[in-house]
């Protein structure tokens, strides 16, 4: 064997290796993959090549994971439920080779072999069982679309039963579903936005071009940039410098609906590490003033390292409590909600596997009290706007529904009267905002503004507790 092949194969091995072993870690500890890879790359030296193909195996098989044990089950005696999750992600990471990439068989069995080489007598059962995936390979048996659409779906898709269900009664269509699945397992591309404070478009395109990114612009968005490739990004100039931030082009757009303008009070209720907080910023030129709240302070410090490479000076934390003494005082208040994420499955794909029903109820608990405590921040004449990243009707409309019906002193606002030009693309019949991977290319957004009347109806809003 030549040293180029003889480097090829372990270079290979090496990334199967360290798949397995992530896979094993996410599936056992309900672990957040993009936090382990990060933490596993400080630890461990890999090529930039070998970082790539690791990401790809682990994303791919956590995205195609129903698919994937389907194939397992449907094409060899092995019964999946009972498998040890070893032995079963073995047999995951080669049957993805075997049916979904461009490996020979050859390759597939050797991989198998040489992943299952510490199972010992279990080392003949991984090898026939993947000798009849192979084999069958060309012959794979899906549920009957016809027949059963939503277990057709849920399986040849890799989603959860019940997302699907969930998704056709809220949606009543069952091949809109379809697609929305599929869009929702397809890997994201790498999106940024410009910041404004810093530098333009075309000045930005230019910047990363000489670091060897190329881009595009985004649809929707005026502020974002599609870029070509992923690697090292955040090793360019230009992001040393604070020209951009990584944010994907739904997320732009949300932010966009809260219309901030120069000189005034915005509120940021849930601004986690400040994506949105800084892009706020930007649109008010460093004017006015930015309040990011959070129920963990601890983010902050990352939000304000954030802000001084972005220069972004009006941005200002306060606790909860701090907050108070803003009531009826701020001209937007922008609640970005805890949800539970249904549209960002292909940037979380793990999610899809965690989340529960109950979650969602629970969830939208939650999200009621924070529209509520919040509202009262915005003073006569100032918006109110309520986002979430899921696709989830208890979580989105009802929520708002329930809000303007117990508080008379807010009216809906469609988003086309925010910006025609941007959000008439996005404007549902019932006034609301809405992004979709399968529609738009975008994560799945929601979004909702609410002004409140300069002259009240009633006194609906007076009793309104502050957070507490």
């Amino acid at each position: 064997m030549s040293s180029h092949k003889h480097e090829q194969k372990f270079s290979k091995q090496r990334t199967y290796n360290a798949a397995l072993h992530l896979l094993n870690t996410i599936f056992e500890g309900n672990v957040y993959p993009d936090i382990l890879l990060g933490k596993f790359f400080q630890q461990e030296k890999f090529t930039s090549e070998e970082k790539k193909a690791i990401v790809e195996l682990v994303y791919e098989i956590i995205r195609h994971r129903g698919k994937i044990d389907h194939i397992i089950g449907n094409t060899s005696r092995a019964v999946v439920s009972k498998l040890d999750l070893n032995i079963l992600n073995i047999l995951r990471l080669c049957a993805y080779e075997a049916t979904s990439a461009n490996t020979s068989s050859c390759a597939v069995i050797n991989n198998a072999i040489a992943l299952s080489s510490k199972e010992g007598m279990f080392k003949g059962f991984i090898k026939r069982t993947m000798e009849a995936i192979i084999r069958n390979r060309d012959n794979l048996v899906f549920p009957d679309i016809e027949r059963d659409p939503i277990k057709y779906i849920s399986i040849f898709h890799s989603h959860p039963v019940w997302i699907v269900e969930k998704w056709a009664a809220e949606l009543k269509d069952i091949d809109e579903v379809e697609d929305l699945c599929k869009a929702s397992n397809l890997p994201p591309p790498l999106m940024i936005r410009v910041n404004p404070l810093k530098t333009t478009i075309p000045d930005l395109q230019k910047a990363l071009l000489k670091d060897g990114y190329s881009t595009s612009t985004t649809g929707f968005s005026p502020y974002g940039l599609v870029v070509d490739k992923k690697e090292n990004i955040f090793r360019t100039n230009a992001f040393r410098n604070g020209d951009f931030e990584v944010q994907d082009e739904g997320s732009q757009l949300i932010t966009l609906l809260a219309g901030a303008r120069q000189g005034e009070c915005v509120i940021d209720a849930c601004a986690g590490n400040g994506g949105k907080t800084l892009f706020l910023s930007g649109r008010m030129q460093n004017t006015g003033i930015v309040i990011a709240s959070d129920n963990n302070p601890s983010k902050f410090r990352n939000l304000r390292r954030r802000a001084d490479r972005a220069g972004a000076f009006n941005i200002k934390t306060a606790t909860i409590d701090e907050l108070l003494q803003y009531t009826g005082r701020a001209d937007r208040v922008f609640i970005d909600a805890p949800c539970s994420g249904m549209g960002v499955f292909r940037r979380n794909p793990d999610s899809k596997w965690r989340l529960r029903k109950q979650d969602i109820l629970e969830l939208s608990k939650k999200q009621k009290e924070i529209l509520k405590s919040y509202s009262s921040f915005v003073k006569p004449g100032g918006w109110l706007v309520y986002a979430t990243c899921t696709i989830s009707r208890e979580e989105n409309e009802d929520v708002v529904w329930d809000f303007l019906e117990k508080n008379e002193c807010f009216h809906l606002i469609p988003p086309s009267e925010v910006d025609p030009g941007i959000f008439g693309r996005f404007a549902s019949q019932d006034g609301f905002f809405r992004s979709m991977p399968h529609i738009h290319g975008t994560d799945g957004f929601f979004g909702a503004v609410m002004m409140r009347r300069k002259i009240e109806l009633t006194n609906s809003c007076s009793d309104m507790k502050s957070v507490t």
